[in-house]
């Protein structure tokens, strides 16, 4: 991680959209993860790798703990937020490790799951692009078909008539 006289600096936690659209901030540290350099690098951006290369080089690219993707990965399950990528989940988790240590990390994101898991997991986020997610979502089972309303989103079929189930979202209340 970082040197623990850092504590109390922001931390922006870059995200794919972050990086690609230019994001840069001169009063705290750019961190992010191996899987967003390669999204980036290899993901049908081939015309943002050249400006990758300059934010690498202000970008510290870090790894997680274990715990904090776990912690994250739970916390997932528990609103029915399915949709994340590896490198989504290492973001959230590196972001949740530096709350953990007093720092005062930001996701820069562009993406509306990280933005509402991020807020679920009481972390700052620094909109790009849209006016993102204002608030925290819980996503619901529901079925087009039979219109039967189940708990948190896990996917599957509807229990009543066998239809492939949808998520629609519901305010999570804060506690």
């Amino acid at each position: 991680m970082l040197d623990p006289t850092d504590t109390g600096k922001r931390i922006y936690v870059l995200d794919t959209s972050a990086i690609l659209f230019g994001f840069t901030s001169i009063e705290g540290i750019q961190v992010t993860c191996r899987e967003v350099i390669e999204e980036v690098k290899f993901g049908g951006a081939a015309p943002y790798r050249a400006a990758l290369m300059k934010n690498e080089a202000g970008a510290r690219i870090i790894e997680p703990s274990e715990k904090y993707v776990e912690m994250v990965r739970k916390k997932m399950s528990e609103v029915g937020e399915i949709g994340l990528s590896e490198a989504d989940i290492k973001l959230l988790a590196i972001a949740l490790e530096f709350k953990d240590k007093k720092f005062h990390p930001i996701i820069v994101s562009a993406d509306y799951s990280i933005q509402n898991m991020a807020l679920i997991l009481n972390i700052n986020v620094e909109k790009i692009i849209h006016r993102g997610v204002a608030r925290k979502i819980k996503w619901i089972s529901y079925c087009p078909s039979c219109k039967w309303v189940g708990g948190v989103f896990k996917g599957g079929r509807c229990p009543i008539c066998g239809a492939r189930l949808k998520r629609r979202p519901t305010s999570l209340s804060s506690k």
